[in-house]
């Protein structure tokens, strides 16, 4: 099957990448107090093996590792950026701004379920479907123009499900024309919008919608929030909501499109003691540390709880891992043996959140977009498993 894409006339100098700034609070939110547990042993080696974490470290390329167990304790490491991460030259250390590639999916989901609840006053369950199920298309009425993009009148529940029906390749029909390569030039460029690029993809399957890896999924998915904002950008509204928050200690940054819309598939950068401020938020089901609501408990109700079959990766699909079967449900990926789920990035940056043992893991690691990932990804969690049993230990 060959892609179809509609290519749209745009100006045709290229502009570099435009980051802007999401500012911390004036004061932040101090992470609990570090432990000291000493190197453990993790199961390893397809489960054949006992591994210790510091072989972790250097197998897994790890650059950053941060695990929070809620108001309790954290244990922090970080490898050599003489061997990790030294594509800029930083130093592995809690200052340092790691991108996330595709973590920032399900962090534009959770912006999403904010920017919902503030602007559609959902509050329940039901106040949330009835706003996922009405059409993209109501929200962003510019992908009715011209022709009208395959989006236009696609839930935007099956957007949020990598279900769009739309048709795209990530990683390329019969190794090239990848949807994936075009949108990252539009990133790098800017030489169009989002919605101009979304425009370029007009035809959808004719059968059911089955689990489609997309990053324009994810673009639309932050279109639509910030469509819903009318006159206040996602970005601003990150900033002024979640980022202040969760008492972020830092600046984060995310890329913008030429109409400065957030890139909602990647492109963010944060702090490692950050990005497990966002996961404790999560972890909380949308309650600050002071048990303040910021995000209705509904939101993630939806968002973070496996349905069962329907959001089962099908085993012969591309972002399948056959050694560990995951669900996928609005932008993050969901344990189905378990209540565990996780944000993940393709050079092995993960958010994974325990809410039964009150533990947030965030990784940074340097695989070179997903080599040998599938192998490197069991080796993760289960050295998280160990990591999370070993903080839960402590007093």
């Amino acid at each position: 099957m060959i892609a179809v894409l509609f290519w749209l006339p745009g100006e045709q100098s290229a502009a570099a990448t435009r980051n802007k700034d999401i500012h911390p609070p004036p004061k932040s939110i101090d992470l609990p107090e570090d432990a000291e547990i000493g190197d453990i042993t993790y199961t390893c080696k397809g489960g054949t093996a006992k591994c210790l974490i510091s072989d972790f470290m250097e197998t897994a390329k790890v650059c950053a590792l941060l695990v929070v167990r809620d108001k309790k304790y954290r244990i922090e490491k970080f490898g050599s950026p003489k061997k990790f991460c030294d594509e800029d030259g930083g130093i592995n250390d809690r200052k340092r701004l790691y991108g996330v590639a595709s973590v920032a999916k399900s962090i534009t989901s959770t912006v999403l379920g904010h920017v919902i609840a503030t602007t559609q006053g959902a509050r329940t369950r039901e106040d949330f479907e009835a706003v996922v199920q009405r059409p993209v298309g109501h929200y962003v009425p510019d992908l009715h123009r011209f022709i009208p993009s395959g989006y236009a009148n696609v839930p935007l529940d099956g957007i949020l499900r990598m279900r769009s029906g739309v048709l795209w390749s990530e990683y390329g029909w019969l190794g090239f024309l990848s949807g994936a390569d075009f949108f990252s030039q539009m990133v790098r460029k800017r030489q169009e919008s989002v919605l101009d690029f979304a425009h370029r993809y007009v035809l959808r399957k004719p059968w059911s919608p089955t689990f489609n890896y997309s990053a324009l999924d994810a673009a639309i998915a932050a279109q639509t929030a910030d469509d819903m904002l009318d006159s206040v950008r996602l970005t601003s509204f990150l900033e002024t909501g979640i980022w202040a928050a969760i008492g972020a200690e830092s600046r984060a940054t995310w890329a913008v499109d030429k109409s400065e819309t957030a890139i909602g598939p990647c492109c963010f950068k944060a702090t490692i003691g950050d990005l497990a401020r966002f996961g404790l938020l999560v972890l909380r089901r949308g309650k600050d540390c002071f048990g303040k609501e910021i995000i209705p408990e509904a939101w993630f109700d939806i968002a973070t709880k496996s349905r069962g079959d329907v959001d089962e990766i099908p085993p012969e699909n591309q972002s399948a891992n056959a050694n560990w079967p995951m669900h996928y449900g609005y932008f993050w990926w969901l344990n189905p043996e378990g209540t565990d789920f996780s944000a993940i990035g393709r050079d092995g940056q993960f958010i994974h959140i325990f809410p039964d043992s009150k533990t947030v893991v965030v990784q940074i690691s340097d695989w070179g977009a997903w080599t040998n990932g599938d192998v490197l990804q069991v080796e993760t969690f289960e050295a998280h498993k160990a990591l999370v049993s070993a903080i839960e230990r402590l007093p």
